[in-house]
């Protein structure tokens, strides 16, 4: 993990990139968006398998006979956020690890078909390599959704939509994914319990109920926990506990962050960078003055909350500062974790990694815009794997196939483990629901994923500012820009995913 953890650190600090917006009216009437469930909260199953409510069965013996006895070669990412879920050195000691040989056996055994990974740390270049020259390198491939989504206008991938024997409407792929990338009914990457990284790059809110007295729980089942309930905690929490007269690491604050938390409390206001029109094709949300007004509202909230005094650290400041570049950790994890922050906003990922801390402490969805607001939102870290069918394969049904049956028994194999594993390092029945609750209910918007005009970075850095100020005036010099690369990116998609061999 801290070899991990490293390369992670590392990467972001040369790349990162998010994206904002949002929504005016009620959360439901844009759900296509991406959320992949905006009903209230409710309980979830009791069982061990957590989210998992129960087995599937995809056997189709006409089919297991046609493709038993053949393997697929899968191109795996194996640089920033590897796709080590396909593969995994076998561990016994480790459930997971254990899990994944299961479920790849289970294929082998029951479908006859078996998988050959193809590690690479570069696989999106040896990909466009390939297309051009027309070589196939392999029948699918894992790469991160920061390069999946805009090579999908390139004619280097196939339709997922259009692969006999892979059916995207199914329980085990992410509906969110699909309803919110999706362009004129068409796919090109897709993830769901066939990987565990969409799970992993999940953002929530870490909080140490030792500091926190309050029934933060009772908070969020009441439809209570927003933004300036989450501010009105934090505010005036800084002490300088090394005396230095100035903020920095070894200091104690009200929450920690990544650079990731300012799209992530965005998003959980139900914001969004791009929205559906009435054809159900994707547009800048910002592309009015009256959007511009209301997202003004959301915009000041996230500024104060983050920005405004010294309450909060933002981790990414330091990524170059002895010793957290050393160590393989984020400076807000290592504050939460010694008693020295309320908060922590972090990704699933790094639950293990405060697992020993003495204080007891709870997970938290991420805070809505009001309380009039439906649901309770996040969204995925675009380092997070994908999968991909390469346009030179020319046996996509067999690929569509094997992913198909590999993603049906990731559901009744490894997910299981996966939230058992994740629960053990939850220490109350409450966060366990709450984790439920938080990967039900997952945005993802096209504008940050494909990085179209590279909005989400622009407002980053507007928002960050120290005398933030003028958002509307800011908007409307990027709306045009903005509006131009969407567009440019649905027509080359469009004109992609009408192509046939």
């Amino acid at each position: 993990m801290k070899k991990a953890i490293i390369s992670f650190l590392c990467a972001l600090f040369v790349f990162f990139a998010f994206s904002s917006c949002m929504e005016k009216t009620d959360p439901e009437s844009h759900a296509e968006t991406g959320a992949g469930e905006t009903a209230v909260y409710t309980e979830p199953a009791t069982d061990s398998q957590s989210a998992v409510t129960e087995a599937v069965d995809t056997d189709t013996p006409e089919i297991i006979g046609e493709y038993s006895g053949k393997t697929l070669k899968i191109l795996v990412n194996d640089g920033f956020w590897p796709g080590d879920d396909i593969y995994r050195d076998t561990d016994k000691n480790d459930p997971l690890s254990e899990a994944i040989r299961k479920r790849n056996q289970a294929v082998k055994e029951k479908y006859g078909i078996d998988f050959e990974v193809i590690k690479d740390a570069a696989a999106v270049t040896t990909l466009k390599t390939a297309a051009k020259s027309g070589y196939n390198v392999c029948g699918a491939a894992y790469i991160n959704a920061f390069e999946a989504c805009p090579a999908a206008c390139e004619n280097i991938f196939r339709d997922l939509t259009a692969i006999k024997n892979l059916d995207l409407k199914k329980q085990y792929w992410d509906q969110g994914l699909y309803n919110g990338l999706q362009i004129d009914g068409k796919l090109f990457y897709a993830t769901g319990d066939i990987s565990t990284k969409a799970n992993d790059g999940t953002f929530l809110l870490l909080y140490n109920k030792d500091l926190v007295k309050d029934d933060l729980y009772t908070t969020v089942n009441d439809g209570e926990w927003t933004l300036d309930t989450l501010n009105s905690i934090i505010k005036d929490k800084y002490s300088d506990l090394n005396n230095n007269g100035e903020s920095d690491p070894d200091d104690f604050f009200g929450m920690g962050i990544q650079i990731e938390a300012y799209l992530g409390f965005f998003f959980g206001a139900n914001c969004r960078l791009t929205i559906r029109d009435d054809d159900q094709m994707p547009r800048f949300y910002l592309e009015s003055d009256a959007d511009t007004l209301y997202n003004n509202s959301v915009f000041e909230k996230v500024h104060e909350l983050t920005r405004s005094g010294k309450n909060v650290i933002d981790s990414h400041d330091y990524l170059a500062v002895a010793p957290y570049y050393t160590e393989g950790t984020f400076a807000s994890v290592k504050a939460f974790r010694e008693n020295r922050s309320l908060f922590c906003f972090t990704y699933a990922a790094m639950i293990p990694e405060i697992t020993g801390m003495k204080s007891d402490y709870g997970i938290l969805p991420l805070p809505k815009y009001n309380r009039d607001q439906a649901s309770y939102l996040t969204y995925v870290y675009h380092g997070a794997d994908m999968f991909v069918i390469p346009l030179t394969n020319k046996n996509p049904d067999f690929a569509g196939y094997a992913l198909e049956v590999l993603c049906a028994e990731s559901y009744n194999t490894v997910t299981p483990v996966y939230f058992e594993q994740t629960v053990k390092n939850l220490r109350d029945g409450e966060s366990r629901r709450m984790i439920d609750m938080i990967f039900k209910n997952r945005v993802w918007d096209l504008c940050y994923y494909a990085r179209l005009g590279s909005a989400d970075d622009m407002i980053l850095q507007q928002i960050k500012k120290p005398d933030y100020n003028q958002f509307d005036k800011f908007i409307k010099n990027i709306r045009k820009p903005v509006a131009k690369a969407i567009q440019k990116y649905i027509d080359a998609y469009k004109a992609t995913s009408h192509l046939t061999d």
